[in-house]
Protein backbone atom coordinates (compact mmCIF):
# COMPACT_ATOMS: atom_id res chain seq x y z
CA UNK A 1 0.00 0.00 0.00
CA UNK A 2 1.41 3.48 -0.86
CA UNK A 3 2.68 5.50 2.08
CA UNK A 4 0.05 8.19 1.48
CA UNK A 5 -2.74 5.63 1.72
CA UNK A 6 -1.32 4.27 4.98
CA UNK A 7 -0.99 7.75 6.42
CA UNK A 8 -4.49 8.73 5.37
CA UNK A 9 -5.96 5.55 6.85
CA UNK A 10 -4.16 6.21 10.11
CA UNK A 11 -5.30 9.83 10.03
CA UNK A 12 -8.95 8.93 9.46
CA UNK A 13 -8.90 6.89 12.67
CA UNK A 14 -7.06 9.58 14.62
CA UNK A 15 -8.42 12.93 13.45
CA UNK A 16 -11.78 12.91 15.24
CA UNK A 17 -10.90 10.51 18.04
CA UNK A 18 -11.29 11.19 21.79
CA UNK A 19 -7.49 11.16 21.96
CA UNK A 20 -7.35 14.04 19.47
CA UNK A 21 -9.80 16.07 21.55
CA UNK A 22 -7.91 15.43 24.80
CA UNK A 23 -4.62 16.31 23.15
CA UNK A 24 -5.97 19.59 21.79
CA UNK A 25 -7.23 20.58 25.23
CA UNK A 26 -3.73 20.01 26.60
CA UNK A 27 -2.04 21.92 23.79
CA UNK A 28 -4.46 24.85 23.96
CA UNK A 29 -3.33 25.67 27.50
CA UNK A 30 0.04 26.80 26.13
CA UNK A 31 -0.69 27.62 22.48
CA UNK A 32 -3.57 29.99 21.68
CA UNK A 33 -3.30 29.14 17.97
CA UNK A 34 -4.50 25.62 18.84
CA UNK A 35 -7.35 26.69 21.13
CA UNK A 36 -11.06 26.32 20.41
CA UNK A 37 -10.71 23.34 18.09
CA UNK A 38 -12.94 20.28 18.28
CA UNK A 39 -10.48 17.81 16.76
CA UNK A 40 -7.49 17.44 14.45
CA UNK A 41 -9.68 17.74 11.37
CA UNK A 42 -10.64 21.22 12.55
CA UNK A 43 -6.97 21.97 13.16
CA UNK A 44 -6.11 21.20 9.53
CA UNK A 45 -9.01 23.36 8.43
CA UNK A 46 -7.65 26.25 10.50
CA UNK A 47 -4.23 25.64 8.97
CA UNK A 48 -5.69 26.53 5.58
CA UNK A 49 -6.44 30.08 6.78
CA UNK A 50 -3.42 32.12 5.64
CA UNK A 51 -3.93 34.58 8.49
CA UNK A 52 -3.17 31.96 11.15
CA UNK A 53 -1.59 29.10 9.20
CA UNK A 54 1.99 29.68 10.30
CA UNK A 55 0.97 30.25 13.92
CA UNK A 56 -0.71 26.83 13.88
CA UNK A 57 2.26 25.12 12.26
CA UNK A 58 4.76 26.98 14.46
CA UNK A 59 2.97 25.72 17.57
CA UNK A 60 3.08 22.14 16.27
CA UNK A 61 6.75 22.50 15.29
CA UNK A 62 7.62 23.73 18.79
CA UNK A 63 5.81 20.76 20.33
CA UNK A 64 7.12 18.19 17.85
CA UNK A 65 10.57 17.36 19.26
CA UNK A 66 9.02 16.11 22.51
CA UNK A 67 5.49 15.22 21.37
CA UNK A 68 5.05 12.50 18.76
CA UNK A 69 1.37 13.34 18.32
CA UNK A 70 2.23 16.92 17.35
CA UNK A 71 4.78 15.53 14.89
CA UNK A 72 2.13 13.30 13.36
CA UNK A 73 -0.34 16.16 12.94
CA UNK A 74 2.33 18.39 11.41
CA UNK A 75 3.32 15.63 8.99
CA UNK A 76 -0.29 15.30 7.89
CA UNK A 77 -0.54 19.05 7.37
CA UNK A 78 2.54 18.98 5.14
CA UNK A 79 1.62 15.83 3.23
CA UNK A 80 0.09 17.64 0.20
CA UNK A 81 3.29 19.66 -0.14
CA UNK A 82 5.38 16.50 0.05
CA UNK A 83 3.28 14.87 -2.67
CA UNK A 84 3.86 17.88 -4.92
CA UNK A 85 7.57 17.89 -4.10
CA UNK A 86 7.89 14.19 -4.96
CA UNK A 87 6.17 14.84 -8.30
CA UNK A 88 8.67 17.56 -9.20
CA UNK A 89 12.01 16.88 -7.48
CA UNK A 90 11.57 13.10 -7.56
CA UNK A 91 9.52 12.54 -10.69
CA UNK A 92 11.92 9.85 -11.96
CA UNK A 93 12.20 8.01 -8.64
CA UNK A 94 9.36 5.62 -7.71
CA UNK A 95 10.40 5.67 -4.05
CA UNK A 96 10.71 9.47 -3.83
CA UNK A 97 7.60 10.02 -1.73
CA UNK A 98 8.56 7.33 0.78
CA UNK A 99 11.98 8.92 1.12
CA UNK A 100 10.58 12.42 1.46
CA UNK A 101 8.08 11.38 4.12
CA UNK A 102 10.96 9.79 6.03
CA UNK A 103 13.07 12.93 5.74
CA UNK A 104 10.14 15.18 6.66
CA UNK A 105 9.46 13.13 9.78
CA UNK A 106 13.08 13.44 10.89
CA UNK A 107 13.09 17.19 10.21
CA UNK A 108 9.84 17.64 12.14
CA UNK A 109 11.15 15.66 15.11
CA UNK A 110 14.30 17.79 15.21
CA UNK A 111 12.86 21.15 14.13
CA UNK A 112 14.94 24.02 15.61
CA UNK A 113 12.76 26.11 17.92
CA UNK A 114 14.78 29.23 17.06
CA UNK A 115 14.24 28.93 13.31
CA UNK A 116 12.27 31.75 11.75
CA UNK A 117 10.03 31.90 8.71
CA UNK A 118 7.35 29.60 7.38
CA UNK A 119 7.45 26.17 9.01
CA UNK A 120 5.98 24.52 5.91
CA UNK A 121 8.49 26.19 3.59
CA UNK A 122 11.40 25.41 5.90
CA UNK A 123 10.54 21.73 6.22
CA UNK A 124 9.93 21.26 2.51
CA UNK A 125 13.13 23.11 1.66
CA UNK A 126 15.15 20.88 3.97
CA UNK A 127 13.48 17.74 2.60
CA UNK A 128 14.27 18.77 -0.97
CA UNK A 129 17.89 19.57 -0.08
CA UNK A 130 18.44 16.32 1.85
CA UNK A 131 16.69 14.24 -0.78
CA UNK A 132 18.89 15.63 -3.54
CA UNK A 133 22.00 15.00 -1.45
CA UNK A 134 20.89 11.45 -0.64
CA UNK A 135 20.29 10.66 -4.28
CA UNK A 136 23.84 11.75 -5.12
CA UNK A 137 25.53 10.09 -2.17
CA UNK A 138 23.55 6.91 -1.72
CA UNK A 139 22.93 5.70 -5.26
CA UNK A 140 24.13 2.07 -5.19
CA UNK A 141 26.16 0.42 -7.90
CA UNK A 142 25.59 -3.21 -8.79
CA UNK A 143 27.88 -5.98 -7.51
CA UNK A 144 28.36 -9.24 -9.45
CA UNK A 145 26.93 -12.16 -7.53
CA UNK A 146 30.13 -14.17 -7.96
CA UNK A 147 32.18 -11.46 -6.19
CA UNK A 148 30.20 -11.12 -2.99
CA UNK A 149 32.09 -10.74 0.27
CA UNK A 150 31.25 -13.91 2.18
CA UNK A 151 32.43 -12.33 5.45
CA UNK A 152 29.51 -9.93 5.58
CA UNK A 153 26.97 -10.20 8.39
CA UNK A 154 25.28 -13.60 8.23
CA UNK A 155 21.54 -13.98 8.22
CA UNK A 156 20.86 -10.57 6.70
CA UNK A 157 18.94 -10.55 3.46
CA UNK A 158 21.67 -10.33 0.75
CA UNK A 159 23.66 -8.11 3.10
CA UNK A 160 26.99 -9.20 1.66
CA UNK A 161 25.89 -7.76 -1.68
CA UNK A 162 25.09 -4.35 -0.23
CA UNK A 163 26.84 -1.26 -1.50
CA UNK A 164 25.72 2.07 -0.07
CA UNK A 165 26.99 5.23 -1.72
CA UNK A 166 29.81 3.37 -3.41
CA UNK A 167 31.01 1.91 -0.11
CA UNK A 168 32.86 -1.39 -0.43
CA UNK A 169 30.87 -4.45 0.56
CA UNK A 170 33.48 -5.46 3.13
CA UNK A 171 33.35 -2.04 4.78
CA UNK A 172 29.58 -2.10 5.14
CA UNK A 173 29.67 -5.61 6.54
CA UNK A 174 32.43 -4.58 8.93
CA UNK A 175 30.34 -1.65 10.14
CA UNK A 176 27.62 -4.12 11.05
CA UNK A 177 30.03 -6.46 12.82
CA UNK A 178 31.57 -3.52 14.69
CA UNK A 179 28.17 -2.54 16.02
CA UNK A 180 27.93 0.73 14.10
CA UNK A 181 24.60 -0.43 12.70
CA UNK A 182 22.44 -3.38 13.67
CA UNK A 183 21.59 -6.39 11.54
CA UNK A 184 18.02 -5.09 11.39
CA UNK A 185 19.11 -1.66 10.19
CA UNK A 186 21.39 -3.18 7.57
CA UNK A 187 18.59 -5.43 6.32
CA UNK A 188 16.30 -2.40 6.10
CA UNK A 189 18.86 -0.49 4.04
CA UNK A 190 19.31 -3.47 1.74
CA UNK A 191 15.59 -3.94 1.19
CA UNK A 192 14.82 -0.27 0.50
CA UNK A 193 18.00 1.00 -1.16
CA UNK A 194 18.85 -2.04 -3.26
CA UNK A 195 15.67 -4.08 -3.33
CA UNK A 196 13.48 -1.09 -4.09
CA UNK A 197 10.90 -2.03 -1.46
CA UNK A 198 8.81 0.79 -0.02
CA UNK A 199 9.15 1.60 3.66
CA UNK A 200 5.38 1.45 3.97
CA UNK A 201 5.28 -2.11 2.62
CA UNK A 202 7.97 -3.28 5.02
CA UNK A 203 6.21 -1.57 7.92
CA UNK A 204 3.00 -3.37 7.02
CA UNK A 205 4.79 -6.72 6.72
CA UNK A 206 6.48 -6.33 10.09
CA UNK A 207 3.54 -4.61 11.81
CA UNK A 208 5.75 -1.64 12.68
CA UNK A 209 4.94 2.07 12.58
CA UNK A 210 6.30 3.44 9.30
CA UNK A 211 7.67 6.56 10.99
CA UNK A 212 9.70 4.53 13.47
CA UNK A 213 11.05 2.43 10.62
CA UNK A 214 12.03 5.59 8.75
CA UNK A 215 13.87 6.89 11.80
CA UNK A 216 15.73 3.57 12.18
CA UNK A 217 17.02 3.75 8.62
CA UNK A 218 17.86 7.45 8.79
CA UNK A 219 19.89 7.04 11.98
CA UNK A 220 21.74 4.02 10.64
CA UNK A 221 22.69 5.87 7.48
CA UNK A 222 23.83 8.88 9.50
CA UNK A 223 26.13 6.58 11.49
CA UNK A 224 27.50 5.09 8.26
CA UNK A 225 28.17 8.51 6.75
CA UNK A 226 30.08 9.51 9.89
CA UNK A 227 32.62 6.73 9.39
CA UNK A 228 36.06 7.77 8.01
CA UNK A 229 35.76 5.66 4.84
CA UNK A 230 32.37 7.20 4.01
CA UNK A 231 33.62 10.77 3.94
Amino acid sequence: MPVTALLDTEWDALACSPLARRTLIRWSRSYPALAGLADFAALLERRRDPAVANDVLAALAELAPSDEMASRVLLQALLPGLVRLAATAGYDDPSALDEMVSLAWERIRTYPTTRRGSVAANVLWDVRKWYRRHRLIEAPRSVPLDKLDERAAPGVESAEATVLAGVAVAELGQACRDGVISDAALALIVRTRLGGEALADIAADEDVNVHRLAQRRWRAECRLRALPWAS
